[in-house]
Formats: structure tokens, C-alpha cells, sequence
């Protein structure tokens, strides 16, 4: 029997997991070119790395139906970050959804987040 060797795809990116949520705010991006977006809808951030995050919030986002695309709003440490990206899963959590969220290759932003959790956990945040 021959084997066959599988690949796994998925870049690994370290995680930080926050003690406390970090409050953000998300809009739903539709059209050509994400050219409209919704009204702002609150969330927390459960954790985050340079390519994604683990977000909560009260929301049903209808994931099944189609693809979804959010712009992503939060703070750190100081700097205001504003990351586009889709979700990847969701799934039922206490009165709400967890969702994961995965960035839109932005290295400059990816450079930003890490600098930021850094200063973060210096502050003892």
C-alpha cells in the first residue's frame, strides 16, 4: 500500500489570549469592492494573533448563507487598529456566537498588532 503524505496548509501564528475581552466594534462589508458597509455592531476579542482573531458577540451573523467579510476595530494598547478579513467558523456560545476571524494579509498591520500586544503585556494590561 502506497502512503500518501498530507500537507497542512494553514499558516500557524502565535496566539494571545486576553484575560479580560477587549472591546472592538465590527461592520459587516458587502458589495463590489466591500463599497458599503453596516452600521457598526459591538464585540469582544477573546484573542487575537497577527492573522486572526477569536471574536464574541451577541449577533447571529448569517455565516451559512455566504461568505462573510467585516472590517474590525479595536485598540490595543494605544494605537486605533483597523484590520478586513472574513469568518472562517462559528459556533453557539453562552448568549451569543464565537466567531473566528481570519485577516486580510496586511503585513504592515500584522507588524502593528504585534508591536501593540507587545506594549500591551509590558503595561501589565
Amino acid at each position: 500500500m502506497e502512503r500518501v503524505d498530507m500537507q497542512y496548509k494553514r499558516t500557524e501564528y502565535f496566539r494571545h489570549s486576553f484575560d479580560e475581552p477587549v472591546d472592538a466594534e465590527f461592520r459587516l462589508l458587502v458589495g463590489k469592492h466591500h463599497a458599503t458597509a453596516s452600521s457598526p455592531g459591538g464585540c469582544k476579542l477573546l484573542d487575537i494573533s497577527s492573522g486572526g482573531a477569536k471574536l464574541y458577540t451577541e449577533y447571529d451573523i448569517p455565516v451559512e448563507l455566504h461568505e462573510v467579510d467585516l472590517r474590525l476595530r479595536f485598540t490595543l494598547y494605544e494605537q486605533p487598529i483597523e484590520q478586513e478579513g472574513k469568518i472562517v467558523w462559528k459556533k453557539r456560545y453562552q448568549n451569543g456566537y464565537q466567531y473566528g476571524f481570519d485577516f486580510l494579509e496586511q503585513p504592515l498591520i500584522a507588524r502593528l498588532i504585534v508591536d501593540e500586544l507587545k506594549l500591551r503585556v509590558k503595561s501589565g494590561r
